[in-house]
């Protein structure tokens, strides 16, 4: 996902220069210079010749550091043409070397490239703290072949919790599930402390910051068997957005794509401007907090809830969208969105049941409508899609499953306030490029915490330069 090329090259720059003084020959350390080069471009029989060659000159002058930086610079250049096997025997050899002579940073990077090549990665955990829940990802981290930061969710856990609650019982509940998950960890996964990360969500820290109980709450729902060295943090719906970016977009449309996730209390979202500046998008409004307020100005039937949230969008809402998105254009210009959030996962799963198993769907906007529609005027058979036309009697059971998992979720009054102001979002997004691509990413639920643990991960070796 993140790239770490550049970061790799200053390193290696760094440590050049480090290691100046235990170079031998200057005209070696010229030849693999040379090779890395002719590499970078592309040249691999050449960079071959000049990095066996070095690597006999270093040999015989006892340069340990040019025979360590002949040995990287091979194993980069089997990683390139998929020789695998030599790759990691290259790999092992400058490690223990670089490690012999103290270089204990440039070791770490080289044995990251070697753990790619051997698919070995390394684990994480995330517990989120949300509104309505506690949530466990425990991320497998890998640095592919092409050099880019790629996750593979292992296993997630939630319990159901009522945070923003506010009350005593609330933060027992808090409290208690944060201990269970921590336990799991423990003695399940033996995940390291430092590669552990708790965070209350920006949903939940809306709530909070009312009452200026953010700090008070994370001390309040400390588990006293947890790890005096792991933090409870917080994060801003403008962070979420964008880690949620990172967590959600591949790589090779970070910068041309948009994001957006309706929550249960907020929505938010964003993109990567001209200049590679994260542009958030947020709204203080999400799908349970719209039927809060629908419910709040409505005691009428379901004729009258869905007026009473249509005059609400018409009346206040659509002029504060349209203003953001008047300020913030790229979200309407940009040809592709990745959409999520719990009213999606139920639009998808209902409308698509086939897709239960994709990692991503394309929906359209067609699609958000006629749910909409839907739910006011068949609701019976909208619960109840046709799945006889899979063929796969495994793929129907699972995604039957998926759909019971969504009405045990949502009732029908929740369906359409979300869907509602879901519909409403999307046709403001689509009135400058109507053809927009809309992609549900099924793991968004995890997107955030994977993009803060990537952020972590591509953030260890920085501060170190001296």
């Amino acid at each position: 996902m993140l790239r770490k090329t550049i970061l790799i090259t200053c390193l290696f720059f760094v440590y050049n220069i480090s290691a100046g003084q235990a170079i031998k020959s200057q005209a070696t350390f010229r030849m693999l210079k040379t090779a890395t080069s002719l590499m970078e471009a592309q040249q691999f029989d050449a960079a071959e010749e000049f990095f066996t060659k070095g690597l006999q000159k270093a040999r015989a002058n006892y340069d340990a550091y040019c025979q360590a930086f002949a040995y990287e610079g091979l194993g980069n250049l089997y990683s390139k043409t998929d020789r695998t096997e030599l790759a990691i025997t290259n790999y092992k050899s400058a490690v223990r070397i670089y490690r012999s002579m103290g270089l204990t940073v440039i070791a770490d990077v080289v044995e990251t490239l070697l753990k790619s090549q051997q698919g070995i990665g390394d684990m994480y955990a995330g517990i989120e703290i949300g509104a309505k829940g506690i949530k466990l990802s425990v991320i497998e981290v890998k640095l592919s072949k092409d050099r880019e930061y790629d996750y593979t969710l292992i296993s997630d856990t939630s319990i159901n919790t009522d945070a923003a609650a506010l009350s005593y019982q609330s933060e027992k509940e808090s409290m208690d599930a944060i201990a269970v998950l921590w336990n799991i960890l423990s003695s399940r996964y033996k995940i390291p402390s430092n590669k552990v990360h708790i965070v209350i969500s920006s949903g939940l820290k809306q709530e909070l910051d009312k009452y200026n109980k953010v700090e008070y709450f994370a001390n309040i729902i400390r588990p006293v068997n947890l790890d005096p060295a792991i933090k409870i943090t917080y994060i801003t719906p403008e962070q979420e957005s964008q880690l949620s970016l990172l967590g959600i977009v591949p790589q090779k449309r970070r910068f041309t794509a948009t994001q957006l996730d309706v929550g249960s209390v907020n929505t938010k979202g964003g993109y990567y401007n001209e200049n590679k500046i994260f542009i958030p998008v947020t709204f203080p409004l999400g799908t349970k907090s719209f039927q809060r307020l629908i419910e709040s100005k409505t005691d009428g039937g379901l004729d009258n809830y869905v007026k009473t949230a249509e005059d609400i969008w018409r009346d206040s809402l659509k002029r504060i969208v349209m203003n953001e998105f008047f300020i913030k254009r790229d979200v309407r210009n940009r040809d592709i969105m990745y959409i999520s959030g719990g009213v999606v996962w139920a639009i998808v799963s209902l409308m698509h049941p086939e897709s239960a198993n994709y990692n991503y769907t394309e929906i359209t906007s067609q699609d958000i409508s006629e749910f909409r529609r839907l739910l006011s005027t068949d609701f019976d058979n909208l619960i109840k899609p046709d799945l006889s036309f899979m063929a796969d009697p495994a793929q129907a059971k699972v995604s039957q499953k998926n759909i019971v998992r969504v009405l045990n979720t949502y009732d029908k009054k929740a369906l359409l306030a979300g869907t509602i102001w879901l519909d409403e979002l999307i046709k403001e997004v689509n009135t400058a490029n109507p053809s927009k691509k809309f992609i549900y990413a099924k793991y968004a639920y995890v997107g955030w915490i994977s993009g803060y643990i990537i952020k972590k991960v591509t953030q260890q070796y920085t501060g170190l330069v001296n």
